[in-house]
């Protein structure tokens, strides 16, 4: 499959990539270049009708990974409202242009902090998703627009709802897109119970599988955490036929 995946330079997608890259010819769409063999490195804004139309053409499937993070528990209007540019607005764009473009699959990256009290309680993925951080509320707003234009535009769409993903040489620790030292993430509950993070190997895994997936929209739980410390085993694993490799023993 030909797969643009946008927003691929960043420290979770320059990390995915090259395992994308055996199974699938990629070209990846971001401000910033990616120089590795055998993938197309395309410079440019996901915001930008331009640039993505151009980017799509000959594209089978996309992958969207462009994000915009604003720090916790802040308010910092320039950074918020890029937030919602780039999480809400540009998977909007994104889809719209790929059907136009004939793609058959797309697949959204989102997050489990779509949930308020992630790692603070055990979260149930069949609930509704509740945060009010700008975070994982653009990341819910994009998850919503991604299921209505899946439906609208006939296009095969899902979300992944990721958790701590980190470099293949991190795992199980965590390090976070600024590329700080990789840490151990826990609960916030005071329980001290480790979150194992997602090994990009088994991200990139998710992804082939959901780049298969035939609709309708629904959202996965793409995690590591199998024994249920920070959230409820779901039918992810029985319907994308994806598990992830990298797991804390019991």
């Amino acid at each position: 499959m030909k797969v643009l995946v946008i927003g691929g330079a960043g420290m979770v997608g320059s990390n995915v990539v090259p395992h994308l890259a055996r199974r699938h010819t990629v070209r990846v769409l971001d401000p910033r270049p990616l120089d590795l063999d055998g993938v197309e490195s395309v410079t440019g804004d996901a915001r930008s009708p331009g640039d993505v139309a151009a980017a799509l053409e000959g594209i089978d499937g996309v992958v969207h990974m462009a994000a915009a993070i604003p720090r916790l528990g802040t308010y910092e209007p320039v950074v918020n409202h890029l937030a919602f540019e780039v999480n809400v607005a540009s998977p909007h764009l994104a889809m719209s242009l790929a059907s136009t473009a004939g793609a058959r699959s797309f697949v959204h990256v989102s997050t489990m902090s779509v949930f308020g009290d992630y790692a603070t309680r055990p979260i149930d993925p069949a609930g509704v998703p509740d945060s009010a951080e700008v975070y994982g509320l653009t990341k819910r707003l994009g998850e919503q627009v991604v299921a209505a234009l899946s439906s609208s535009l006939g296009l095969a769409a899902c979300s992944l709802r990721l958790i701590f993903p980190t470099p293949d040489a991190d795992w199980p620790l965590w390090r976070s897109p600024e590329g700080h030292p990789p840490r151990e993430m826990t609960m916030r509950d005071g329980s001290g119970r480790q979150i194992p993070a997602l090994a990009a190997a088994d991200l990139a895994a998710a992804m082939d599988r959901a780049l298969e997936w035939p609709g309708p929209w629904r959202p996965f739980t793409v995690t590591a955490d199998v024994s249920g410390v920070s959230v409820a085993a779901d039918d992810t694993q029985a319907v994308l036929g994806w598990r992830p490799r990298q797991v804390l023993a019991d």
